[in-house]
C-alpha cells in the first residue's frame, strides 16, 4: 500500500520553484505528481527543483512522468533539476539511466 504523497512548493529564487516530495513516489502518486509538475509550468517559471530527500521509493510510473516533464521543460527552455535524492532513490535513477538523461541529480550525499 503506497503512503500519502505530500507536496510542498517552494520559491526560491525569482523564476525557480522547488517541490520538495516526501513519501513513496507510486503508481498510486503519479497523477498528483503530474498534476503538481504541470502546475509549476507557469509562464514566470525558467527552473523547477524537484527535492526528493524526503521520498523512500520511486517507480518506473513516476519515473517515466519524470522523463515526460524533463522532455517537455528541455523543448519549453526551462531547467529541470532532481535533488537530494536518498541512497536507495538514487539507486533507481542510475539503474533505469535517468541519470544520464536529467543531467542534473545529484544524490544526499552530496548535498
Amino acid at each position: 500500500m503506497s503512503e500519502t504523497l505530500k507536496c510542498i512548493k517552494k520559491h526560491t529564487n525569482p523564476g525557480e520553484i522547488t517541490l520538495i516530495l516526501s513519501g513513496s513516489l507510486d503508481f498510486m502518486v503519479r497523477k498528483d505528481i503530474q498534476l503538481a509538475l504541470d502546475q509549476s509550468q507557469t509562464e514566470d517559471i525558467h527552473h523547477i527543483i524537484l527535492d526528493l530527500s524526503q521520498t523512500s521509493f520511486i517507480d518506473c510510473a513516476v519515473l517515466g512522468i519524470v522523463m515526460q516533464t524533463k522532455q517537455k521543460l528541455t523543448e519549453a527552455q526551462i531547467g529541470f533539476s532532481l535533488i537530494s535524492a536518498p541512497g536507495s532513490v538514487f539507486d533507481v535513477l542510475k539503474i533505469l539511466e535517468a541519470n544520464t538523461v536529467i543531467s542534473d541529480v545529484s544524490t544526499t550525499q552530496e548535498n
